[in-house]
């Protein structure tokens, strides 16, 4: 990774700093390195809005305070933003109502974010495709639909551009969809699909073409895949392993994917909320975010930051 320039990757944080974003007039949708050639993004998962107002609004200070302290370049939403399992199955429009609380730091900020579900957000009143719609009405929002006859919604990529140019292309930030449970009908999680790794490779051989060569990037979705399991087990790991890791019921070959194309140099997850674990497996980072809401269990104590 000599060659790679430097991205910053920043979990939760227990202190904030005194000064405020300025409102920006409008929001650049187009992501480049500074011109110091860093590129910073902030990873919230799990945050599991919905179980209460008072656990909503804690979890919305911790985000504030990182925000404030970080100033990312971009926010990365690694799934189960609510709870949707808390749904009374009566209140109208639901996930509505606990998309405005999640989002409400980002839009306050101008920060922007870009979001790949998990397997809790449309167990309410709104379907994934409807989730995407909504998402996409915020102006912070770079969430894309992915193709369409690809299993899931968020399955797409967002390049990043120089700091000095507005063509050349430095990395690349992949976002897949690993869907609810029951993965091609073996009991268990989710995964992305067998036909959403095809997509991946064929995307990643057009991309390759039209930027010029093979692009660093980094992979963002919600439940782990299997190969989590084996780094844990055989390789030097840094962080904690309270509970089983709840990877794909079916290793659909996504891993083997990002080593075949080397383009991915770390994956990004969420779904344990008590794993925090890092590590090194076939010269690709994988780590988990540390859950950063206070809806759903854990993480365990101490944990979780103390509120600005």
């Amino acid at each position: 990774m000599a060659n790679f320039v430097k991205v910053a990757l920043t979990f939760l944080l227990c202190w904030s700093l005194s000064f405020a974003f300025q409102k920006s007039p409008t929001i650049d949708k187009t992501l480049k390195f500074r011109p110091d050639g860093t590129f910073k993004i902030v990873q919230f998962t799990d945050l599991h809005f919905g179980e209460g107002e008072d656990l909503d609004e804690n979890s919305m200070n911790v985000q504030r305070t990182i925000l404030k302290a970080e100033q990312p370049d971009v926010v990365v939403i690694t799934g189960d933003a609510v709870s949707g399992y808390a749904w009374d199955h009566r209140a109208k429009d639901w996930y509505q109502a606990q998309w405005e609380k999640w989002t409400s730091p980002m839009k306050e900020l101008s920060v922007r974010w870009s979001y790949a579900l998990g397997n809790h957000d449309d167990q309410a009143d709104y379907s994934r495709h409807q989730i995407v719609t909504l998402d996409q009405t915020a102006e912070e929002s770079l969430t894309q639909f992915g193709p369409a006859g690809v299993p899931g919604v968020t399955n797409f990529y967002l390049p990043v551009y120089s700091s000095n140019s507005s063509t050349e292309v430095i990395s690349n930030l992949w976002f897949l969809d690993s869907m609810d449970d029951n993965c091609l009908g073996v009991v268990g999680w989710g995964c992305v699909y067998p036909a959403q790794v095809e997509w991946f490779r064929a995307t990643s051989d057009a991309v390759k073409v039209s930027q010029g060569g093979t692009k660093p990037g980094l992979a963002f979705f919600h439940i782990p895949v299997p190969e989590y399991m084996y780094l844990w087990s055989n390789f030097p790991i840094h962080g904690n392993k309270t509970e089983d890791v709840c990877c794909f019921s079916v290793n659909t070959g996504l891993f083997s994917a990002f080593v075949e194309k080397r383009n991915i140099e770390a994956v990004f997850c969420g779904h344990d909320h008590n794993n925090d674990f890092y590590g090194i497996y076939n010269r690709i980072h994988l780590a988990y975010g540390r859950k950063t809401g206070y809806g759903g269990y854990g993480p365990p104590a101490g944990w979780l930051r103390e509120l600005a």
